[in-house]
């Protein structure tokens, strides 16, 4: 089975909220959506309003952790599978396409009806890889990316990881170690999504195809996920013919957790750097060559739009795709009566 679906709320829908984007999707013959975690607002504050109430039972935000002062008079992260005390302090996530977990559970219900497949991506600017408080900042907006991600039932939570700093190998062990830390906190085995890295477009950014192969090679849990474009603009245009696509998806598959996950949009690039992302038709990055490939595939995958043109593209992809199809069903056909 191949899935289609898009990067973010269709540019056709009405309403702007997780609930709609899910119903509006598959009202456009979509199954798959990634949710983007944009434009969130983080506070901590006293907890004395929520005193006796699990983070759950909160409908004016999203508690995403619950700190409580030990014995020595220091704050801890309790977490929220916990009832909230007067001196907790809480903090409490703001987000504009759903208020509180009923609304992002009532999405998640709606997604399972409809088998609209949800992933969820972590903030767009991440940078794990430093010491500093900015690194600190990155680990909690993916830690509630995954609460959240939790929360609607989702897959996997898809992320970028950060700016490349010295040498290879001290980037890399960084990432080992920042991914094992955030892998043990919150592991699938207690339902959290997968947490999975996509490769980079840029070359200051790490995530190339051999860097998330060694992360997911080291950190069992941890997925390294296909972004075309991406991979396309960092190795100069490479991805041209069917055996380009077949070298780079034979990779990724042995590591991926359960379906080949993967992103597409027409790009621009310059000195191995993507420039911006276009509509699918525009560009050197072919979908018509990946559908040639993807007719023969014998796994299950996900094909996220991430084009400027969203659900327009995802629908171009699917209608490429089952022109594909078809000529190979026609072609089968005409050998057929060939050889009889």
């Amino acid at each position: 089975m191949i899935r289609f679906g898009i990067a973010g709320i269709p540019l056709t829908s009405k309403g702007r909220t997780f609930v709609d984007s899910v119903e509006d999707s598959n009202n456009l013959g979509l199954n798959a959506l990634e949710v983007q975690l944009l434009r969130v607002n983080v506070e901590d504050r006293p907890a004395l309003d929520y005193a006796g109430k699990t983070p759950r039972d909160i409908e004016e935000s999203i508690v995403v952790n619950v700190m409580r002062m030990d014995d020595s008079g220091n704050y801890r992260n309790v977490g929220v599978d916990t009832v909230i005390e007067e001196d907790d302090i809480v903090q409490e996530l703001f987000w504009n396409m759903a208020r509180n977990y009923d609304e992002i559970a009532e999405g998640g219900a709606l997604a399972k009806e409809l088998d609209v497949q949800l992933s969820l991506h972590a903030p767009y600017y991440m940078d794990l890889l430093e010491d500093g408080e900015l690194a600190e900042k990155s680990y909690n907006h993916l830690k509630w990316s995954l609460i959240i991600g939790k929360g609607m039932g989702a897959k996997r939570v898809v992320t970028h990881t950060g700016f490349v700093r010295g040498s290879r190998k001290a980037n890399l062990d960084r990432a080992v170690s920042v991914f094992s830390r955030i892998s043990k906190e919150f592991s699938p085995k207690d339902k959290f999504p997968y947490v999975s890295v996509e490769t980079s477009g840029k070359s200051e950014i790490f995530g190339s195809t051999a860097d998330v192969m060694h992360l997911a090679k080291k950190v069992k849990d941890i997925e390294p996920i296909i972004n075309f474009p991406h991979i396309h603009s960092v190795t100069g245009g490479s991805m041209r013919e069917v055996k380009d696509f077949d070298a780079v998806i034979s990779e990724f598959a042995k590591m991926s957790k359960g379906d080949l996950y993967a992103e597409f949009a027409g790009v621009e690039y310059q000195d191995e750097n993507e420039v911006k992302l276009t509509a699918i038709k525009h560009g050197d990055l072919k979908f018509e060559t990946l559908a040639e490939y993807m007719v023969d595939y014998a796994g299950e995958s996900t094909l996220i739009s991430m084009s400027p043109l969203l659900e327009h593209d995802a629908q171009y992809m699917q209608v490429i795709l089952l022109r594909a199809y078809s000529r190979k069903i026609q072609k089968r056909q005409i050998a057929k009566k060939q050889v009889a």
